[in-house]
């Protein structure tokens, strides 16, 4: 009976080596679009927030539309606390401040509408805000004889 030397049989599969690397390139490209993921989600809620904050100020502004010019005055509110309804809240995330100056030019009124965004991780009003202006003005109307 003849013996037959050892040889290495390849053996199909993987080495230990090869998982250890294949496995630590998933995790590197995993959590690359982890953080890529959660970038963008904290990107898309600052745009959504600013986005309400335009419209609260507009919806401010277009109220205003519908006050007689003598009493614009009533318009000016200082630091309301308010949900993304535009309704008091005081848990809102957001902070309107309304001033009018009258006589920017004789006949003319300014309505200034500033929102502040609320920081989510303070809880605190801080630099962010949208501001929106419109100037006001009495028609001269003509008299009737």
């Amino acid at each position: 009976m003849r013996v037959r030397p050892f040889r290495w049989r390849r053996q199909a599969g993987f080495t230990l080596v090869e998982v250890v690397i294949a496995v630590t390139l998933i995790v590197v490209v995993l959590a690359g679009a982890y953080n890529l993921i959660i970038h963008a989600a904290r990107v898309s809620r600052m745009a959504r927030n600013h986005y309400i904050a335009v419209n609260l100020a507009k919806n401010h502004i277009e109220r205003a539309r519908n006050f007689r010019y003598a009493d614009l005055y009533m318009m000016e509110e200082s630091n309301l606390v308010m949900d993304e309804n535009g309704g008091p809240a005081n848990d809102g995330r957001f902070r309107r401040t309304t001033t009018v100056v009258s006589d920017v030019e004789p006949g003319l009124t300014s309505v200034n509408v500033a929102v502040q965004i609320c920081n989510l991780r303070t809880g605190e009003f801080g630099d962010e805000q949208e501001f929106i202006s419109s100037i006001f003005t009495d028609y001269l109307t003509v008299e009737e004889e």
